[in-house]
């Protein structure tokens, strides 16, 4: 995606959250002054006109709603194509989404955050950074979710770009956020990479085994790297038993050479030999 197509995009996004607030602004000021001029009616023609007036309200605020489902399924349709591989499909389809008009705000604001996690897919990291930028620009600290992954996905990627600072600017507030179990699992393995490329290993081993419960919770490849990273902190420290034990638990999850090329920081641990089981 070229600079130019890349700051359409956010273009069109600012307009469609900014269009979304205004009629919403300015459906409530209409809805108030009417409800005024009703209230000054006389009997029955005030009660008959706040009756329309209500009425009419909740059709428009069904009719948002339905607006609402019908984008979200189309939302849930681009995840699919995501996870399918079909990330053409998926990016034409987030960009309808985009496009259409909803009321909600928070709809355009999941959006946004797929098409970046489908820019990341796509290694198209420059793209990654200024969708995740433009996203924190916009109040959604209330959607923790949208929040917390916007986040963590704009480190992941300054890591890989070797923006080690920039990328603990934007790990730095999720953790004096309240975390779940899962928000925790997303974070491990960005926390683990960030300090041993800010060379902070002791950090790195800091709640070892606390750590090593949490990876093995996460799927294979992410609790294999997390194993790894945890095996260079622990090489690092020259602590060659926990560095022996954690490599070899994180072969048992997943072929290292592969992540290694993509992480390079565990290379060393990719490296090494596997342990003679005689």
């Amino acid at each position: 995606m070229s600079p130019s197509t890349i700051e359409l995009l956010v273009r069109g996004f600012r307009r469609s959250v900014a269009a979304a607030r205004a009629v919403r602004i300015l459906l409530t000021a209409a809805f108030c002054v009417l409800v005024i001029w009703a209230l000054q009616l006389p009997e029955p023609q005030a009660r008959r006109a706040l009756g329309l007036l209500v009425l009419g309200g909740l059709v428009l605020w069904a009719g948002a709603i339905i607006r609402s489902v019908r984008l979200t399924r189309e939302l849930q349709t681009g995840n699919m194509l995501m996870a399918m591989g079909r990330l053409d499909d998926a990016e034409a389809c987030l960009g309808r989404v985009l496009r259409r008009f909803s009321l909600s705000p928070q709809v355009k604001f999941l959006v946004f955050q797929q098409l970046a996690a489908l820019f990341f897919q796509r290694q198209r990291h420059d793209d990654v950074v200024i969708v995740c930028h433009e996203l924190l620009r916009q109040p959604i600290r209330r959607l923790h979710g949208v929040w917390l992954n916007t986040r963590l996905l704009l480190a992941d990627v300054l890591l890989l770009e070797d923006r080690v600072a920039e990328a603990y600017g934007a790990m730095r507030p999720v953790y004096d956020a309240p975390l779940t179990l899962t928000d925790r699992m997303k974070l491990l393995p960005i926390q683990l990479r960030y300090e041993l490329a800010s060379n902070h290993a002791e950090s790195a081993v800091g709640g070892l085994a606390e750590k090593v419960r949490i990876a093995e919770l996460l799927e294979s490849p992410a609790a294999g790297l997390v194993h790894a990273l945890l095996a260079e902190a622990c090489r690092r420290l020259s602590r060659p038993a926990q560095q022996a034990f954690l490599a070899e638990r994180a072969r048992l999850y997943c072929d290292l050479a592969p992540i290694a090329r993509r992480y390079p920081v565990i290379a060393p641990i990719a490296a090494e030999a596997p342990a003679d089981p005689g």
